[in-house]
């Protein structure tokens, strides 16, 4: 079967998010099924993405030249039609410049004639709205929390489009009741996969070490709440002269300003050379192997997939009971602790953990095992049958 998988508004060159990872895993493994696969992106970068693609993947980068930029007098007006008619600014601004950006994939959609097209974000198919004319089903992909999406679609215009989309699909269950709300579309239930770790490979917690680590891997910014675990552990430092803070991930140009904050933080006299900024990581299950304890104060999370691949090798986790994907994926008191969105909470849970070996020990193995209900198999035979399903369901339809 030819499938097209598009992402067009997150970049996927030069950039090793949690996005970009499945974009790569999921061409692969389709490759791998016998599909012809192709992965199409519209990233400025030049390049190739930052994850390894199976060679036999066609990766195209349309790079389109239109720019979301807009004059000085149109930002303007744009602000005040955003405040007081948000329709009219979606109408004559944001949806033409979104559709004006799909015209690239709409031109090589009509050129591959692909069975069908899978899309990574909203933005993706609205750009490609006219799709309808192109006669090939879409699957629209929801790489974000269910309030993520109900918030997207805040304007008629907006909600009217998606729901032309005939299939959606969702990382967590939990999505579903809120997005039945404003979509009438079929809605497909399918996780992320989580790479399975054998014992031997898992972090090694009962190991004598001179330095103890907690590590969080994830973007840098602000809704990842990186400084909330940093004003956590400064409450413990003092007394925990053995443990350290590890963050790893990239961070964007509209990020830079945090980081200079988190900088900062780190750099007081308390945390001096005990917190370190590490940068991107192209080996996460290496760097969580040779971790303690995972941490993971993000407030916003479509699955959670750094958090998902630390319980698989093994770490006990923190994150906190109001972030969805998070507080499924943390049984409190099982494999990790839910917590408040306060730096007390936080440092009185990873106080709980840095105490108690064989509690850090219990939780690991809890949460490995817990994780075999995402092994990639499974995820992509639901993949296959999905497609499939879906491809049947348009041809029936073409054929009447």
């Amino acid at each position: 079967m030819k499938i097209l998988q598009y992402c067009g508004f997150v970049s996927i060159v030069g950039v090793s998010g949690g996005v970009q990872r499945v974009f790569c895993n999921m061409a692969n493994a389709l490759t791998t099924r016998g599909h012809e696969v192709y992965a199409v992106c519209n990233t400025a970068n030049p390049g190739q993405p930052v994850f390894p693609l199976d060679d036999r993947v066609r990766f195209i980068n349309l790079n389109s030249s239109v720019s979301r930029k807009l004059t000085p007098s149109r930002r303007k007006i744009g602000r005040w039609l955003r405040c007081v008619a948000k329709g009219m600014w979606d109408r004559y601004i944001a949806l033409p410049l979104i559709e004006r950006k799909g015209e690239p994939l709409v031109r090589l959609i009509r050129e591959v004639q692909p069975d069908v097209v899978i899309l990574y974000y909203a933005n993706d198919y609205l750009s490609m709205f006219r799709q309808p004319l192109l006669d090939v089903p879409v699957i629209l992909m929801l790489h974000e929390n269910a309030e993520s999406l109900v918030g997207y679609l805040d304007t008629s215009e907006r909600k009217a489009k998606i729901n032309t989309c005939p299939h959606l699909q969702v990382m967590q269950r939990s999505f579903v009741p809120k997005i039945q709300r404003i979509y009438r579309g079929s809605i497909h239930v399918i996780p992320n996969t989580v790479p399975q770790i054998e014992e031997k490979d898992m972090a090694d917690l009962t190991a004598e070490k001179q330095q103890r680590t907690i590590t969080m891997i994830s973007r840098v910014e602000k809704a990842k709440q990186q400084h909330l675990l940093i004003q956590a552990f400064e409450r413990l430092a003092k007394d925990y002269p053995e443990w350290k803070v590890e963050f790893y991930g990239s961070a964007g140009g509209h990020a830079q300003k945090y980081v200079r904050k988190l900088k900062d933080m780190v750099n007081s006299p308390a945390l001096a050379n005990r917190v370190e900024l590490m940068g991107a990581t192209k080996r996460p299950l290496d760097v969580l192997r040779q971790a303690d304890i995972f941490a993971f104060p993000s407030i916003s999370e479509g699955f959670g997939l750094a958090l998902a691949e630390a319980m698989a090798v093994g770490l006990p986790c923190v994150g906190l009971k109001t972030t969805s994907s998070v507080n499924e994926l943390i049984v409190d008191g099982v494999n990790g602790f839910l917590t408040d969105s306060t730096p007390e909470d936080f440092a009185a849970k990873l106080k709980l953990l840095m105490d108690n070996q064989n509690l850090r020990v219990r939780m690991g193995k809890a949460g490995h095992e817990m994780m075999k209900q995402y092994a990639p198999e499974k995820v992509w035979d639901q993949w296959d049958n999905l497609i499939a399903e879906v491809v049947q369901q348009h041809q029936k339809r073409s054929a009447t």
